[in-house]
């Protein structure tokens, strides 16, 4: 069974008039990725952007839950919070795999927009994470969305989660969520229940 990562990226984004740029990390977004993705087993989680000062700021939001007193808490915050790293741009995380899995990982790109090329259903992905044994790296935009050369540069692409909706615009959060629950549902301890 390949390993299972996320990456949140920020970096490089549109914006509403199609500009790229960098966008804000907020620290809900942090914080509810990492209890999805932990409860999901995924392994890494991936705070993707370039400025030192949004850097600093998901580590302290890291930090709150995994140092001193909050780490003392029952809640277990800190076991979701400390799968998070920070990380300058895809080529870092994407190295961040290759050195912990020994191989690169498969690249999958996620859209609130459709896309016909290299797309891959959901079912189709949960297969290659339960049989495959190559590791599995799927993206999160921000903003308006993911720059086409990052969408181009995957190996493959998941369809939108609700494309006939007239409002297709779910929160970054819901939609990691929805979508770890769809390719990773049901893994107890990295092992498909029953």
């Amino acid at each position: 069974m390949g390993n299972l990562y996320v990456a949140l990226m920020h970096f490089p984004m549109r914006n509403r008039r199609g500009e790229i740029v960098a966008t804000a990390m907020t620290s809900i977004d942090v914080h509810d990725i990492a209890r999805s993705a932990r409860t999901y087993g995924v392994v890494r989680y991936f705070v993707v952007t370039p400025l030192p000062s949004q850097q600093r700021i998901g580590w302290r939001i890291r930090g709150f839950w995994t140092e001193g007193e909050r780490a003392m808490e029952a809640s277990r915050r800190g076991d979701a919070l400390e799968i998070v790293t920070m990380s300058h741009d895809l080529e870092e995380s994407i190295s961040w795999i290759r050195d912990a899995e020994g191989q690169d990982p498969l690249v999958v790109a996620t859209s609130a927009r459709k896309h016909e090329a290299r797309s891959v259903s959901y079912d189709q992905l949960r297969a290659e994470i339960a049989q495959g044994d190559r590791p599995v790296l799927i993206l999160f935009g921000t903003g308006w969305g993911m720059v086409d050369e990052v969408i181009q540069a995957c190996d493959l692409l998941l369809p939108p989660i609700m494309p006939g909706s007239d409002f297709n615009h779910l929160s970054v959060r819901a939609a990691a969520a929805i979508t770890l629950d769809r390719v990773a549902g049901d893994r107890i301890g990295g092992k498909e229940d029953g």
